[in-house]
């Protein structure tokens, strides 16, 4: 028995060794190349800076992803002519068509920093590129290239960004809301025929009023309200449709917002209180002092605060509450007074 053990204590140790050798020189190996590459980075970084043109000689036998990545980390660098002229010499010197090739690559990171780069670059031949990345088995880097295509100046429609993203069968991501964004600002039109097209998800169409209404436009205010107004008082959409209307500040958004001050719905109500204190809704102050005795701390709070954003009418409201309101009203309204110095 002892000798099993003592055996068995021998291979462990070997096997421990022969781990922390392969870590040692893979440890090795990984710092040589890095070495490598930051050496041949210091080469070919004053000869891309020293000329207008590309350099012709000194890159012989330089990797392909140094020369490319470090073309792209200069252009990100610089601004107006400069980048201009740095992203000549990249297409040059081949980077774009070794972006190019990237896209077929079995790594999701590397596919991803192709796409970022050819969208420097606005020729047909890269637009192509990015138009087939779209059905790209990666969701992120579909949305990524639809991205890139959106900053071109030829970008492609959003209605047909969405087809080719799959949008109409999918849920929406971070990256939607943010190619939605980008839209907003520039096609606000695409965006709000979006919002008004009852074939897409929800989650699509939420996704396109959030971006209207980070962009301010106000137009798509009457929509929204009658949105609001329609959704169910306990579904998900009512109270991101009232968050919409809270960040827009239109005055035009009362309607929703008093009726979304009476939901059963606690988010609701929170999103409707926010939404009242930023157009400073005057007419929602009696209700906005009820909901200071609110059981849920979120009402309460919301309430609270929006009642100093109404000025001197709510102000009146939040000291009255804390001189005779019910208990939960009384602290809710003495705190947040207290909090901004105007308790008697």
């Amino acid at each position: 028995m002892l000798r099993l053990i003592w055996d068995l204590s021998l291979l462990l140790a070997g096997a421990a060794l022969a781990v922390m050798s392969l870590l040692v020189l893979l440890r090795a190996l990984s710092t040589r190349r890095r070495d490598r590459l930051l050496a041949a980075r210091r080469r070919l970084a004053p000869l891309l800076l020293a000329t207008a043109d590309p350099p012709r000689e000194g890159i012989e036998g330089m990797a392909d992803s140094v020369v490319t990545q470090l073309t792209l980390d200069l252009i990100q660098l610089v601004r107006g002519a400069e980048r201009i002229q740095f992203i000549g010499k990249a297409a040059e010197l081949g980077v774009p068509d070794r972006l190019r090739r990237q896209l077929r690559s079995f790594s999701r990171r590397r596919r991803m920093i192709a796409v970022q780069g050819l969208a420097l670059f606005d020729d047909d031949l890269s637009r192509e590129a990015l138009l087939d990345t779209l059905g790209d088995r990666d969701d992120e880097i579909r949305l990524a290239a639809a991205l890139a295509l959106g900053r071109g100046d030829n970008r492609p429609g959003l209605d047909e960004l969405v087809a080719r993203l799959g949008l109409r069968d999918h849920r929406s991501s971070l990256l939607t809301v943010t190619l939605f964004r980008h839209y907003a600002n520039e096609a606000p039109d695409e965006v709000q025929a979006l919002v008004l097209d009852t074939d897409l998800p929800l989650s699509v169409r939420l996704a396109a009023i959030e971006a209207q209404a980070v962009s301010g436009d106000y137009r798509l205010v009457p929509a929204i309200v009658e949105l609001g107004l329609r959704a169910p008082d306990d579904s998900e959409e009512l109270p991101r449709y009232l968050h919409a209307l809270g960040r827009i500040g239109h005055p035009a958004a009362r309607d929703a917002v008093l009726a979304g001050l009476a939901s059963n719905s606690m988010p609701a109500r929170v999103a409707a209180a926010g939404a009242a204190g930023r157009i400073a809704l005057l007419e929602s102050a009696d209700q906005l002092a009820g909901l200071l005795d609110a059981p849920e701390w979120w009402v309460r709070f919301r309430s609270a605060e929006a009642l100093l954003q109404l000025g001197d009418t709510g102000i009146v409201r939040l000291r009255e509450a804390a001189a005779s309101g019910g208990e939960l009203a009384r602290e809710a309204a003495a705190a947040m007074l207290a909090e901004r110095g105007l308790a008697p």
